[in-house]
């Protein structure tokens, strides 16, 4: 009776296509796969054979095999040659109770379709990248083992499974450049997530089903370039951070500038424990060819965790900020297209990185920045010369590219500091002669 079958041998059977299909279970002890020349061989399904306990070393050999389903098998290790099983595009390992490492199925370039359920004893890297190709993920209960960082960014899926909040030890999701197409809710019951990034998710839409502040650990959320929900929706987040989330530091938030169509920039100066915020444009067309109206961004100056803050790319339309004078936490500023830049009004007390690029500068005095500048870029910027460099006595970078009006530099002279001067010109800016420990890459325009 085949359900007494212990031994399998299918040694020479070069013909072989497809797998045998039993009428019962069996309880399969041993499988010879002597199969050196069974390429063509398209699909392989060992289902409830529970004492199959590795996989064959012939697999690598499989050139064509498309599916490959060990479900119910004693399987400890899922081990795949790098370079093989190309075409392998359905992997399902469900109820596999002793399946413990799959830190290969990485290198399945053109797997589409991955089954877990049940595997309770998988232990997946902290780290894990899964195939880019992948479409189906399903991960009912799945442990995860130690699984700290789940990156599905550039992959075919476009809804994340239900089954990853068994993944309870996750800490980062990463789904950047992806098809998703609505948020998931059932993220909330991941309580040790620090980080979300669905940067560049174009298709996620709709509102935010959930309440992320119960996220207590949640430090990072990233939404850039995902339009449709971070202008419409971000503002539904309920996103105070609990009185938990001290322990941890307080959440981080980079989001998109906001809507395509009507460039509007949502507020976000509830969110009052804001470390870093990035505004991108992402120079698309816009209706009529232009935007009817500059963004309001007045509200940064309600954010006083602000640490980090970056406006760029504004090309289509230049903005002008209010007084930032108030964020005395910002660490590091980077500006595009201001007009009429005040630079009076930037944070003298804290600012340690001021990059600006195509930044009107009526009065290029940065005397008043003297306290903490480490580092100065300025990049096609419109000033004349610069004023105040001899008071930057912390200054350890300056960098300068395509600024005509700056010919002379002579204020470097005395700033001990000075690590580096890079620059690209079209005529040669007068120079001190500085400290050999001043490396200096001054390059002619192109």
């Amino acid at each position: 009776k085949v359900e007494k079958l212990k031994v399998l041998n299918l040694q020479g059977c070069r013909k072989l296509h497809e797998s045998l299909d039993f009428p019962a279970p069996i309880n399969l002890e041993i499988l010879i796969l002597f199969i050196n020349g069974l390429e063509n061989l398209s699909s392989l399904i060992l289902r409830n054979c529970r004492r199959v306990k590795k996989l064959p070393l012939e697999l690598a050999q499989m050139k064509f095999l498309k599916e490959l389903l060990i479900d119910g098998t004693g399987i400890k290790v899922i081990y795949i040659r790098k370079g093989s099983l190309q075409y392998l595009n359905k992997l399902s390992a469900c109820g596999c109770e002793k399946l413990k490492d799959i830190s290969t199925i990485s290198c399945l370039e053109s797997l589409t379709s991955l089954a877990l359920d049940g595997a309770k004893k998988v232990r997946a890297p902290k780290t894990f990248e899964f195939p880019q190709k992948l479409q189906r993920l399903s991960l009912r209960e799945c442990a995860g083992g130690g699984l700290e960082v789940m990156d599905l960014s550039s992959t075919g899926i476009t809804e994340l499974p239900e089954s990853v909040k068994e993944l309870r030890n996750l800490k980062t999701l990463k789904m950047e450049h992806t098809h998703l197409q609505k948020f998931p809710e059932y993220i909330v019951k991941l309580e040790k997530l620090e980080e979300i990034d669905f940067s560049g998710c174009i298709s996620l839409g709709g509102q935010v089903p959930c309440d992320i502040s119960v996220l207590s650990c949640l430090r990072i959320l990233r939404l850039a370039f995902a339009f449709t929900l971070a202008s419409k929706s971000l503002t539904s987040f309920n996103a105070q951070p609990t009185s938990r989330t001290t322990s941890v530091g307080p959440p981080v938030y980079s989001v998109s500038a906001g809507d395509p169509e009507t460039w509007e920039v949502p507020d976000l100066s509830y969110l009052t424990n804001l470390k870093e915020l990035c505004l991108n444009d992402d120079e698309q067309p816009r209706k009529g060819g232009h935007r009817v109206r500059p963004p309001n961004v007045e509200w940064i100056t309600r954010l006083p965790s602000l640490e980090t803050l970056q406006i760029v790319r504004f090309k289509g339309h230049p903005i002008s900020l209010g007084n930032f004078s108030a964020l005395t936490q910002l660490r590091e500023l980077s500006l595009s297209y201001m007009k009429e830049l005040d630079l009076s009004q930037l944070p003298s007390s804290s600012l340690l990185t001021l990059r600006l690029k195509y930044c009107k500068i009526p009065e290029p005095t940065f005397s008043s920045l003297q306290h903490h500048l480490s580092e100065l870029e300025l990049e096609y910027c419109e000033l004349a010369e610069i004023d105040g460099l001899k008071d930057l006595n912390r200054l350890v970078v300056l960098t300068l590219s395509h600024c005509k009006g700056v010919t002379n530099l002579n204020g470097l002279k005395d700033l001990r500091r000075l690590r580096k001067v890079k620059g690209i010109f079209e005529d040669r800016p007068s120079l001190p002669k500085l400290s050999k420990r001043v490396k200096q890459d001054i390059y002619p325009e192109a």
